[in-house]
């Protein structure tokens, strides 16, 4: 529940996520049916692709209940399938997956879900050229449950923008002072 901390923790989506589940209880008000009948209606939106039709549905599902974490992570993917109009909603798109996303993780009730989320969350913010958090969020994935795809997700991130100065000395004696960095 809200009282075990969780291993990721990230400021921004924390606010972020705070912020776009209030605006989701504000845009979605009470449902109008129930979550079962929501549920089904969003899976006859994807069976057609219609992607903005089933966030609108899903919405309305994570306001009547939000500790399903399963329907969030669902509401996360299906942001990130809609085909964006320009630039300025594809980052808005993204910046929304990546908050539900967020709430996903907080609100697994198991390492499964725990993992699923994170994955996802490192997938959308290496997207968003976020590589630490992105980073974090994968190894803590991986801690959780060993998936072969994210593992290597993981690898490719880490040996592209996981590099930090572990070390460096500097040679001050020489004419042209040198510096050497270990990474």
């Amino acid at each position: 529940g809200a009282a075990t901390t969780k291993p990721f923790t990230d400021d921004d989506l924390a606010t972020s996520a705070v912020q776009f589940e209030a605006q989701i209880k504000s845009d979605v008000g009470a449902p109008a049916k129930t979550v079962d009948q929501l549920k089904r209606d969003s899976d006859a939106a994807f069976a057609k692709n219609d992607f903005r039709n089933g966030m609108t549905l899903l919405e309305q599902v994570v306001v009547a209940a939000p500790n399903d974490a399963a329907s969030w992570l669902r509401l996360a993917h299906t942001i990130q399938q809609i085909k964006p109009g320009n630039p300025s909603e594809a980052a808005m798109l993204l910046e929304r997956a990546s908050s539900v996303a967020y709430i996903a993780y907080q609100r697994a009730g198991d390492r499964n879900q725990e993992a699923d989320s994170l994955a996802f969350l490192g997938t959308l913010l290496s997207q968003r050229q976020i590589w630490r958090p992105a980073l974090d969020a994968l190894r803590l994935s991986l801690e959780s449950r060993e998936v072969a795809a994210v593992r290597g997700q993981y690898e490719r991130l880490r040996d592209q923008y996981g590099f930090r100065v572990l070390n460096y000395t500097i040679d001050a004696d020489t004419a042209s002072p040198r510096a050497c960095f270990q990474f």
